[in-house]
């Protein structure tokens, strides 16, 4: 669950620090005061592509940071990208002025890839755009899946798959190489033997660039080392002084615990000093200053930088990429027809392993369709659609994908005595908003999601409909956190804890606040939410009877 939300300088918000807690929460507040902008910095901790101009001040930096309450049973995703596990885990994103974006988990930079992993381990938001992703069939599938638990048999297929691609384009490469000349052959050769000799290994070049960084400071690096190691080490050095007050304050250390505290800081600073001492020799020593060393560096470098250049490449990686890629080329020439068989019957022996995984995945899908079916329907009956039907409708498509071969419809009717037919084609505003929430139930159980967002997907919701989500939302945050964005009073009115976003004129600029609300200020609020601006006695009273419930 999200323990704390911080967001600095992005979109309206100058500074925020809202504190979450447990159960059911609620967000309100007039349209385009900023709700939905705390989404959106909650999206970014979940990996979303950041840009320069959602900055508040565009020459200063912006971050986002939250606090997410971790389970012991996420520990595997921290081992698996070698961070460290904190049941209070602490997420941070920054986007520098120039648009740069940097991501930290516990204070260790990771890629957008491994930010989106643990976050998503732990939160979902539920949003109106995806509501009206819900009709496409990709998101269909992925809904079915999640029930289904294919992701292990997935990532066995995708593994398969992509071997599979690989022969094909190669295969594909091959036919349209087809035999070369002479004159190509030799051309080709002599370019394979100059990078085989060239003995290329990955990374190699930016080890060699900080090799030949230190070798040309060499002197320099040196020079300072030894300056700052006889400053540290010398008879009446920085070390030798703080050994001095050690000593002064072991004379009074018993005398309080602060004295105490004292000498032991003062023990742990000269510790680190003879640590620095011993490093900054060791490292000297390891300094290479001999101009030979730095002649061989630079040239090797040369050497690389040339081929780079010659080959239009920017890595190391790709010109080992282009190497395989000319051997294949001679290799396809040479031996056309005995390549072509040999690669033909590894693609057919592929192609069974894929039809194969792709029958498992089908199976695990189907297994769970009718149960998948049932509570669907019972869970859109407590939402007062009195007779739904829904049916997942799985059948073949013609080739494989990195899914399988399944083809994923959802099919649903509303209303007694109409058949089922696609979403996309029956679902009305409403209904889709009352879908999402269900598959949203279903979907948290099996993910072991802590924490649950919606971002107004009520929309098209209103009365005693909105009375049924809000309930079907309270009871789901008996085991997770739930949040949710609205402008329904019944939502509101369920909520354990109630923020109000407004907007606020500050230094000549408009800016997005938020503020926890007391009982007084939900009733406010809720009034607010009944009769719009001017709040009457009326719907003063109907929020306070909505609040009593």
């Amino acid at each position: 669950m999200i323990k704390k939300l911080i967001i600095k300088n992005y979109a309206l918000i100058e500074s925020l620090e809202v504190d979450f807690e447990k159960g059911f929460t609620v967000i309100s507040g007039e349209t385009g005061a900023g709700k939905s902008i705390m989404i959106d910095a909650v999206s970014l901790l979940m990996g979303k592509r950041s840009d320069r101009g959602s900055l508040f001040d565009k020459d200063r930096k912006c971050i986002i940071e939250s606090n997410l309450l971790m389970s012991e049973n996420k520990k595997y995703l921290f081992s698996k990208h070698n961070l460290d596990f904190e049941g209070n885990t602490i997420i941070r994103r920054e986007i520098s002025p120039s648009g740069k974006s940097r991501s930290f988990v516990n204070d260790t930079p990771v890629s957008l890839s491994v930010l989106n992993e643990i976050s998503s381990s732990s939160l979902e938001i539920y949003s109106q755009n995806q509501s009206i992703r819900l009709k496409s069939e990709d998101k269909q599938l992925e809904l079915l899946d999640k029930i289904a638990d294919t992701n292990n048999l997935l990532e066995k297929h995708q593994i398969i798959y992509r071997q599979f691609i690989k022969l094909s384009t190669e295969i594909e490469n091959i036919k349209k190489g087809s035999q070369l000349s002479d004159s190509e052959l030799e051309f080709l050769s002599f370019q394979i033997e100059e990078l085989e000799k060239s003995n290329l290994r990955e990374g190699e070049k930016k080890e060699l660039e900080i090799k030949f960084k230190v070798l040309e400071n060499a002197s320099t690096i040196i020079e300072n080392l030894s300056k700052s190691y006889h400053s540290l080490s010398e008879e009446n050095g920085i070390t030798s002084k703080v050994c001095e007050i050690e000593s002064d304050l072991n004379k009074v250390s018993e005398i309080s615990d602060k004295l105490s505290d004292l000498k032991e800081r003062v023990s742990s600073v000269r510790i680190e000093l003879q640590d620095l001492e011993s490093d900054m020799h060791s490292v000297s020593e390891y300094v290479d200053s001999d101009p030979e060393n730095l002649s061989k560096v630079s040239n090797r470098l040369d050497l690389l930088n040339s081929l780079l250049v010659k080959h239009k490449k920017v890595s190391i990686s790709e010109l080992l990429v282009l190497l395989n890629e000319l051997n294949l080329k001679v290799q396809s020439s040479s031996n056309y027809d005995k390549l072509i068989q040999i690669k033909e019957e590894e693609l057919l022996l592929k192609r069974k392993e894929l039809i194969l995984s792709s029958e498992k995945l089908t199976k695990k899908r189907k297994s769970v369709c009718n149960k998948f079916k049932s509570d669907i329907e019972f869970h859109l009956k407590k939402l007062g659609i009195q007779s739904p039907v829904f049916i997942v409708e799985i059948s073949e498509r013609e080739e494989f994908n990195s899914t399988g071969n399944d083809i994923v419809k959802f099919l649903f009717s509303a209303n007694k005595g109409s058949s089922a037919s696609e979403i996309n084609k029956v679902a009305s505003g409403g209904e889709l908003s009352r879908l999402m929430l269900c598959f949203s139930y279903l979907v948290s159980e099996f993910d072991n999601l802590s924490c649950l967002i919606f971002d107004e997907i009520d929309t098209g919701i209103s009365g005693e409909i909105a009375d049924l989500m809000s309930g079907m939302m309270k009871e789901m945050s008996k085991n997770r956190q739930v949040i949710s964005i609205t402008h329904l009073p019944q939502i509101a009115s369920k909520a354990d804890v109630h923020f109000k976003v407004y907007k606020k004129e500050k230094n000549n600029r408009t800016t997005s606040e938020t503020r926890k609300l007391n009982k007084e200020g939900r009733i406010e609020e809720i009034a607010k939410m009944l009769s719009g601006k001017k709040i009457t006695e009326t719907s003063i009273s109907n929020a306070k009877e909505l609040l009593s419930q």
